[in-house]
């Protein structure tokens, strides 16, 4: 067992960070703005110089991933341009196997005052912390704030939980009267009732009582404040009572987004409307592989504008096609061009880009069975993977554009073309916006055009990001975008590229009036008379001077 504080003396320490506000506590708005890889811990990285077996997904045990190690692969995540990590929860588990595995993924809490050894020491998850702070990094727990775990190995949960042995909840009167889930879709069912099974019991927190709120927010604030986390992920936040999630984001006091596993766009952003800020789009989640592995594009426009309308902050959801409950992508369609078309639609979109390890390894494997769990390091870390790249690529855009405007984050997607087995969208304000071209159509598709209407200004000089080719939209302003082999295509001014690490162009820092200026500057130059009268010189000067100041204003 490994404590949190340096001094061993928790109770000391809540006493003292009461009414605090914690360290380090980011908003949604901050959040909006950054790109989101999770990790789960045991599945990620090995402590440099550790050798360990193959990792068996399917018996469901610890593979010896830890805190030190995912500090050794920091590097690899922030070449693909995430600026956010997300580890798995922190707090020590029931220790045991059961006949489908172990706590590995840390969901089975039994102390909530101490670290999983398994993962690492409280050193290491205090240079975790530091190493991803130093990187400008944001970091992300896991948490669960909805149940314990006891091991009951077949024997009845509702008369055979030691609940002494949960620390702090250490009395059936904490928790919810026993009962099981019949119909996952009753919400008063998933709220009221236990999660687990008679092998794994999840004894579920009564979270109305004022006793377990205050416990749940001091635990919290506490984790915060010692390991600087800049935001929490809330499993299960269906089965959580709903006015506790709002109590707990606002006590708290940073961003929280809540997983809602529901299809249903209404319920969704109900949770969004009145209790959370945030919750991982899971209306769009499904309809984004409708689209992309059963070639069903229309689908998709259609589910936009309903979240749109229902929702009333999509670019603070996080938008993602895989997560550690869900399928892989490959596993429902194998089709690498589509992977690509996904992933580009998923970091261009509305919300916060939630990229889950191995997808930019294009894994495949299935929920069943946890197949989907895969260790990382049997990959190699391809940092020369077609996925790794273009995440990477992609990621440097959505950057760039919002460094270039700062309302971009917060301006909806507009759906702009729909054919047959292709879909276009516009995101950003007119003239500095990002333009994408998706296909269903995979890598067997055939080469042909589509001509995009009303995409920039006529005469307007774009270039498609992901193979840095140039195109110039017609006097009609239409862009005529060459498809072939189902590749998506990207589009972005040539003239607002610099600053962007794409394509040839610079990495530096840089501004929309930077750009502009520089754009007015190098045409005054090449207007500028090589010699004549002074009348013609300050001629030159004055249209200078309001070919300038109108490029400012547009």
């Amino acid at each position: 067992m490994v404590s949190f504080s340096g001094l061993q003396q928790w109770g000391l320490a809540l006493a003292v960070l009461a009414g605090c506000e914690t360290a380090s506590a980011a908003t949604t708005q901050q959040w909006k703005s950054r790109t989101i890889y999770q990790t789960m811990t045991d599945r990620f990285a090995l402590t440099a110089g550790t050798t360990a077996a193959a990792c068996n997904t399917t018996a469901g045990l610890y593979c010896g991933g830890t805190w030190r190690g995912t500090i050794d692969k920091l590097d690899y995540i922030q070449g693909m341009g995430f600026d956010a990590v997300m580890i798995s929860p922190i707090i020590q588990n029931i220790d045991g196997r059961a006949s489908y595995g172990e706590a590995y993924h840390g969901y089975w809490p039994n102390d909530l005052y101490s670290l999983n050894s398994r993962f690492g020491t409280h050193q290491d998850l205090l240079d975790l912390s530091a190493a991803v702070h130093a990187r400008g990094m944001y970091l992300m727990m896991d948490t669960v704030i909805n149940n314990m775990a006891y091991m009951t190995a077949g024997k009845d949960p509702a008369t055979n939980i030691d609940y002494a042995t949960l620390t702090p909840f250490n009395s059936s009167s904490y928790y919810h009267s026993y009962c099981e889930i019949s119909n996952w879709n009753n919400y008063t069912q998933a709220q009221l009732c236990q999660t687990g099974d008679e092998i794994v019991a999840l004894p579920d927190l009564y979270t109305e009582h004022e006793a377990v709120q205050d416990l749940l927010v001091d635990w919290a604030k506490q984790v915060i404040a010692t390991y600087s986390i800049d935001g929490l992920r809330i499993d299960a936040a269906k089965s959580v009572n709903p006015s506790f999630l709002t109590t707990f984001h606002d006590r708290v006091g940073t961003f929280m987004t809540g997983e809602v596993f529901e299809q249903n766009a209404s319920v969704v952003c109900d949770y969004q409307n009145h209790y959370l800020p945030s919750l991982p789009n899971f209306p769009l989640y499904y309809t984004i592989l409708d689209a992309f592995t059963r070639g069903n594009p229309s689908a998709l426009f259609q589910r936009i504008a309903l979240v749109q309308d229902l929702c009333t902050d999509v670019p603070a959801m996080p938008t993602f096609i895989e997560n550690h409950d869900v399928d892989r992508f490959a596993f429902a369609n194998d089709d690498l061009t589509l992977a690509k078309n996904a992933i580009t639609f998923e970091m261009l979109y509305d919300g916060i880009p939630w990229v889950y390890q191995g997808q930019e390894q294009h894994l495949n494997g299935s929920y069943a069975g946890t197949h989907n769990r895969e260790a990382l390091w049997e990959t190699g870390y391809n940092t020369g993977s077609e996925l790794y790249v273009l995440i990477s690529k992609l990621n440097r855009l959505r950057k760039h554009a919002y460094q270039l405007d700062p309302n971009y984050i917060d301006l909806q997607t507009v759906p702009l073309y729909q054919g047959g087995s292709e879909l276009g969208f516009w995101k950003g304000a007119f003239g500095r916006q990002v333009v994408m071209l998706l296909s269903t159509q995979g890598s067997t598709g055939s080469a042909y055009n589509v001509t995009l209407p009303m995409t920039y200004g006529a005469g307007i000089e774009v270039v498609e990001v992901l193979s840095c080719v140039n195109y110039t939209v017609n006097p009609y302003s239409q862009l005529i975008v060459p498809m072939d082999k189902g590749e998506p295509r990207v589009f972005f001014r040539t003239d607002l590229m610099p600053g962007s690490g794409l394509c040839g162009y610079s990495s530096n820092s840089t501004s929309l009036t930077h750009l502009r200026l520089s754009a007015a500057a190098a045409a005054a130059a090449a207007a500028a008379p090589s010699g004549g009268e002074s009348v013609a010189r300050v001629s030159w000067g004055v249209m200078a001077m309001v070919a300038l100041v109108g490029v400012l204003l547009v």
